[in-house]
């Protein structure tokens, strides 16, 4: 019999008495609707059949009461209507209060589902793909910097993305050849445009100028009135006229200026941009990566994620028909157009590569989502130091502004009470209102202009333009006629055009190689034009691969001389002019002598008294004693030159010696002498003191043992080259060698060996020596500092010179017993090799004499599942 279990009723239980109090019974008071709880949801998930299983579940439990586990009565319970509260025992706690008011009901717990699982069989593969790629970024940040084969990863990510942007831009330039767009092009010029046209080439000579008509009745009236005219005339009177015709008029500059200012502010009008041009983003992880070449694949005609996309000549033509596209494409259209024009146009190109260095810059910004949680969080810090700093700077006068505040308070607290019962009376008063009586007002808005789509706003300089070549001065003019509207005509405007500031370095604008596409389809780096004051690098550097100097060695491996290795110019040998079907013109020879020639930094002269510490600091020829580094000192006697006036905190200056740059010496501690074989004469004071540089764990122990002991800092004597002089040790006496406080010999340069000495640099020669009973020495020629320990580096040993002889004749027969044992070494090795080979093919052969034939299966996707890899035939 299950366990009797205590609990209270449940609503709308079967077996339910009616409630009675007073005089007689009550019907039963008819429940409102209760409010649905968690476990209402529940059950209206479940089965209809659920309730009534749980119904006669809760009535087995209820009929049993002899259970000697049940301890409370059902007289501690009392039954109320549904639509009051349950009454509360006095003598209850407040906890059983709290859990009366709680309404419990039975949930029916799932039941296990009966669909038979498949029962897997048979080998499970599992395949694992290791990604080989090298990450791009700097994942370590400023902790770790780059591996050499990263550094060789990125250079080469970088001279291949050059390339690609070279080969791109003479696609884009042999487009710009097809008579087809160029037509297209030409027919887009309105009539004033051609009026233009036609005004520059007679300005320039390469057409005549049509004679006026005339009466011959006009000349004669006019001719008695033109002599008059021209006594009173100056020069450049009505008489003045061209005596040639065809003849240049350069009387308001070259007539290219006025041309190309008319074309530019009619295409810039004309040309629409749709789309985003080529652009720099920056390294990026192999996660984001992929991500971004999956949706491309999906996804290549989103030109606002991936960036405008012409495939083909006819998308091109498409563009020079409708005048739209990225601001690149509409600056190649306008070198387009001057071709057709029949000028000599180039198309610029300011290659916009991935870069080589390993800065915050070359790195992508991060995704929109990651950004816009960084702002959030700097602005959540922003405002919660203005916070602080608001509480922090709180009035001191805080009495009188709180009670001029009391007093404004009570001053609208009346206002605010008889406003609060006018709004009382008024919502009393119109209760009864509805809202159709409201009559609503329809007004039609102004329409608002659409957004137009700023593409590449953020890009302040351009990435394409042109240059023209002016027939007149045979000069080639740069043209910008979309970004930012430049027509070269001096040289501060040619400088314009190099990427500079804050706002183009946040966009990774960069001047690396700027290349020029003529329309034979040859190029031209004319990055030197472009730079200020035609300075190399300038601001090329570090996006440019620099020129390397190569070794060039002889036949004994020697350096014999360096060779300069520029590689943008080996990428560019492909481009350039200079074969039979591409020759160098005179205008070229012209423009590399002059516009193209690299400049020398100019030095700057700097009057007397304008020195700065700067100049100082990097001059040849003064000094000041600050400027002087550790090993550098004023020899004895300096005497200053003059004095430099520096300005101090306030109005005061402060004067300080300046000494000539010749009367700085090289100085070196005495054991970095004793290194080079040299030794601070008897009784030299050192120039300079300097603190230890401790290079060993040993030595900064004596330091600190030192500054305990002294309760000073231990300096070090440093010596110039005129206060030492060379060791030259004694000769030895009776074959007996010198040995220092370790038991060798310093011996860092040839004239430290001692007369009557012999030194022996070969293995083995210590062996020799205690074989042979000869008085030696370890020789130590240098040292090796790690680990915060310097390791002495031994070469041989140090003997007497009557020894030498002999101990060479034992090195010899040493090293020919060495060799022996080697030999035998190998040769054993290779016998046992053989043994092996020989003794498998008699195996081999002894199966194939008992068994068979053995063939070898070779093929695995026939026999993949097999484990023998034979098949015996027998005969």
């Amino acid at each position: 019999m299950p366990p009797h279990v205590p609990r209270k009723r449940l609503r709308g239980s079967p077996g339910r008495e009616d409630f009675k109090s007073g005089a007689g019974a009550k019907q039963t008071a008819k429940p409102s609707k209760r409010k649905l709880t968690l476990y209402d949801d529940l059950d209206a998930a479940a089965t209809p059949a659920s309730a009534k299983t749980s119904e006669s579940l809760f009535q087995s439990f209820g009929d049993d009461s002899d259970s000697s586990l049940s301890s409370f009565s059902d007289e501690d319970f009392e039954d109320v209507p549904l639509a009051k509260r349950p009454k509360v025992n006095p003598n209850v706690s407040d906890d059983d209060d709290d859990d009366e008011d709680f309404e419990f009901e039975d949930v029916e717990a799932p039941a296990p589902s009966n669909s038979i699982v498949p029962v897997v069989s048979g080998d499970l593969e599992l395949t694992l793909n290791k990604d080989t790629r090298l990450s791009l970024t700097n994942v370590f940040g400023d902790k770790k910097g780059p591996s050499k084969r990263e550094r060789k990863v990125r250079n080469a990510t970088h001279c291949l993305h050059v390339l690609s942007l070279l080969w791109h831009n003479a696609v884009r330039n042999s487009w710009l050849c097809d008579p087809e767009v160029q037509g297209i092009m030409i027919s887009h010029l309105p009539p004033k445009m051609w009026d233009e046209v036609e005004r520059w080439r007679q300005n320039s000579g390469l057409t005549k100028q049509p004679s006026k008509p005339g009466s011959s009745t006009g000349r004669a009236k006019n001719s008695a009135k033109l002599k008059r005219k021209e006594r009173e005339s100056r020069d450049w009177g009505n008489a003045a006229r061209r005596l040639e015709e065809g003849a240049i008029d350069m009387s308001h500059g070259d007539p290219l200026f006025r041309l190309m200012q008319s074309l530019t502010s009619w295409w810039k009008q004309r040309f629409k941009i749709t789309a985003p041009g080529l652009r720099k983003w920056g390294y990026m992880a192999l996660e984001r990566l992929d991500r971004l070449t999956k949706a491309y694949k999906d996804e290549y005609a989103d030109c606002n994620r991936f960036g405008e996309r012409i495939a083909s000549l006819d998308e091109f033509r498409q563009c020079a028909m409708k005048c739209e596209g990225s601001r690149d494409v509409g600056a190649q259209l306008f070198t387009g157009l001057l071709r057709g024009l029949g000028l000599e146009a180039r198309m610029v190109a300011s290659l916009q590569p991935l870069g080589f260095g390993w800065n915050r810059l070359e790195d992508a910004e991060l995704e929109p989502e990651l950004a816009e949680l960084d702002m959030k969080v700097a602005k959540l810090a922003k405002t919660t130091a203005e916070s602080s700093v608001k509480k922090t700077n709180k009035t001191k006068d805080k009495s009188a502004a709180t009670r001029s505040k009391r007093q404004q308070s009570t001053r609208a607290a009346a206002a605010v009470e008889t406003s609060s019962h006018e709004m009382d009376d008024l919502q009393r008063e119109y209760t009864d209102t509805d809202d159709e009586s409201v009559v609503a007002v329809q007004v039609t808005p102004k329409k608002s202009k659409s957004p137009v789509s700023k593409f590449d706003s953020d890009l302040e300089y351009p990435h394409c333009w042109a240059e023209v070549l002016s027939p007149v001065t045979n000069k080639y003019l740069s043209v910008d006629p979309i970004v930012k509207s430049l027509i070269a005509t001096n040289r501060e405007i040619t400088e314009a055009f190099e990427p500079r500031g804050q706002k183009a370095e946040k966009a990774r604008q960069v001047t690396a190689y700027i290349v020029g596409y003529s329309p034979d389809g040859t190029a031209k780096d004319v990055t030197v034009r472009y730079l200020k004051r035609q300075v190399v690098p300038g601001r090329t550097k570090g996006v440019r691969m620099p020129i390397e100097k190569v070794p060039i060695y002889n036949r004994h491996g020697k350096v014999k001389r360096y060779e300069e290795f520029d590689w943008f110019k080996s990428a560019m040998s492909g481009y350039r002019r200079g074969t039979k079907a591409h020759p160098i013109t005179e205008i070229d020879d012209d423009e590399d002598s002059n516009d193209l020639k690299p400049a020398r930094p100019e030095k700057k002269e700097v009057k007397e008294g304008e020195e700065t510490l700067q100049y100082y600091k990097q001059s040849k020829e003064f000094v000041l004693e600050r400027h002087l580094k550790r090993e550098e000192a004023l020899k004895r006697g300096a005497v200053p030159v003059k004095k430099f006036k520096n300005k101090a905190k306030g109005a005061k200056t402060e004067e300080e010696d300046v000494y000539l740059r010749s009367d700085v010496l090289q100085v070196k501690s005495a054991e970095t002498w004793h290194k080079q074989g040299r030794a601070p004469l008897a009784g030299e004071q050192p120039l300079k003191r300097v603190p230890y540089r401790a290079a060993t764990t040993n030595r900064r122990r004596e330091i600190l043992e030192a500054e305990a002991a002294t309760g000073q800092k231990v300096l070090q004597g440093l010596y110039s080259y005129e206060q030492t002089d060379w060791i030259i040790p004694p000769p030895i006496k009776d074959g007996i060698i010198p040995k220092n406080e370790y038991g060798n010999i310093d011996l860092f340069v040839e004239h430290m060996l001692p007369e009557g000495a012999a030194h022996v640099p070969f293995r083995g020669a210590m062996k020799v020596c205690k074989r042979l009973k000869i008085d030696y020495a370890e020789a130590v020629v240098d040292f090796e500092f790690g680990h915060r320990m310097a390791v002495p580096v031994i070469q041989g040993v140090v003997i007497a010179e009557e020894y030498h002889d002999e101990v060479m004749a034992e090195l010899e027969k040493d090293e020919a017993e060495r060799r022996r044992k080697e030999d035998e070494k190998r040769r054993k090795a290779a016998l046992g090799q053989w043994r092996k080979f020989i003794m498998g093919l008699r195996i081999v052969e002894r199966i194939r004499q008992e068994y068979g034939e053995v063939d070898e299966i070779g093929d695995d996707e026939d026999d993949a599942g097999d484990d023998a890899g034979l098949t015996i035939e027998h005969h």
